[in-house]
């Protein structure tokens, strides 16, 4: 195995480890034994624990805010922008689930190395495209105007947020139609009461009803 597949390899056991026992209560040792190799081998590739968890971090929030970038540049329309980039966090979400499933364990001490590893800003790269999407539809009128949009962005930032929990992809459910079908449902709540119909309506995908059995 090359240095790259063994430092791989170290991230990808630790992300488990992490995930499952939480950073805190995993040793080094146990890292390694995972690996294995021996303990002090680890070092040669990261200097302490902290540093596995600030690359877990950095594989992620780079390719998420990359994927972000690339949606703004689109210049999509309001909703769709939701969508575009509902799906690019399940995407993300799915590929970096060891990541995700621990900030979801550990989110202060997960913010608190963002801060400390320089990636802050990049990490409210996301956060700033779903606030601003959601304005640009009050502006526009394909949201409602009388429900803060902050609390619309924390419900369904959640929702995305959570999925990985317990969406799994497959041939017949796409990561990018539980994206339309979610931003369909948080849509509908937000359109216009005056409006039956517009250019907020977002069309659900076809599994959604096989998906309400979960």
């Amino acid at each position: 195995m090359d240095p790259q597949e063994r430092k791989q390899l170290i991230l990808d056991r630790s992300a488990e480890i992490f995930a499952h026992k939480g950073v805190s209560a995993t040793t080094i040792r146990e890292i390694a034994d995972a690996v294995g190799v021996y303990s002090g081998a680890l070092y040669h590739y990261f200097p302490s624990k902290e540093a596995i968890v600030t690359e877990l971090i950095r594989e992620y929030i780079e390719d998420l805010s990359t994927r972000c970038t690339e949606v703004l540049a689109r210049d999509l329309p309001p909703v769709e922008r939701l969508v575009a980039l509902a799906t690019i966090a399940l995407e993300t979400g799915e590929q970096y689930h060891g990541a995700t499933s621990i900030w979801r364990r550990e989110g202060e001490y997960m913010r608190e190395r963002l801060v400390a590893a320089d990636m802050a800003a990049s990490a409210d790269i996301m956060e700033m495209a779903w606030r601003d999407a959601i304005r640009e539809g009050v502006v526009t009128g394909d949201l409602r105007a009388d429900i803060d949009p902050r609390i619309f962005q924390e419900l369904v930032y959640d929702a995305v947020w959570h999925a990985s929990r317990w969406f799994r992809p497959d041939a017949e459910h796409a990561l990018s139609e539980l994206a339309r079908t979610m931003i369909s449902v948080f849509v509908d709540g937000m359109r216009p009461r005056d409006t039956d119909s517009g250019p907020a309506s977002v069309q659900a995908g076809p599994a959604v009803a096989s998906l309400s059995g979960h």
